[in-house]
């Protein structure tokens, strides 16, 4: 009969144990649940395009950029094709980094740099992707 009360004991403390660990799941559930719909980044609500020329224009170099919107993203998130010549380093450099140091975050990739010969300019093309407004999950 002891022993018998003791395995009830000790069933009765793992049974109190297990219950804890379901209630901490399922509070780690509901805030995952209420993560998911939250957005993952600050969204820039200005058309990317608009936010890389008005930075050409600040910097003064809108008369070497051509801009394409790139059709083929990742759902959720908008793109543009830079192409930029007739640049010096520095401009370029300047570019970079404003797009880089962005607050909400832009991403860029595919650089390409080329060096005109005997005139030290630069030609650049690059990808600058931002994030669509929106929930849930599109991560960037």
């Amino acid at each position: 009969m002891q022993q018998l009360n003791r395995q009830e004991e000790s069933l009765l403390l793992q049974l109190d144990k297990q219950e804890l660990q379901i209630k901490q799941i399922r509070l780690l559930s509901r805030e995952w649940n209420q993560l998911r719909r939250t957005p993952t980044a600050p969204v820039m609500p200005q058309a990317l395009s608009s936010f890389v020329e008005n930075i050409a224009r600040t910097l003064e170099i809108q008369d070497n950029l051509q801009l394409n919107v790139l059709t083929n993203v990742q759902k959720g998130t908008e793109g543009v094709k830079v192409g930029l010549d007739r640049l010096k380093l520095d401009q370029l450099l300047s570019m970079l980094y404003q797009l880089e140091n962005h607050r909400p975050v832009l991403r860029t990739s595919h650089l390409s740099i080329s060096i005109s010969p005997g005139n030290r300019q630069v030609r650049a093309s690059f990808q600058v992707h931002k994030q669509q407004g929106g929930w849930g999950k599109c991560r960037f």
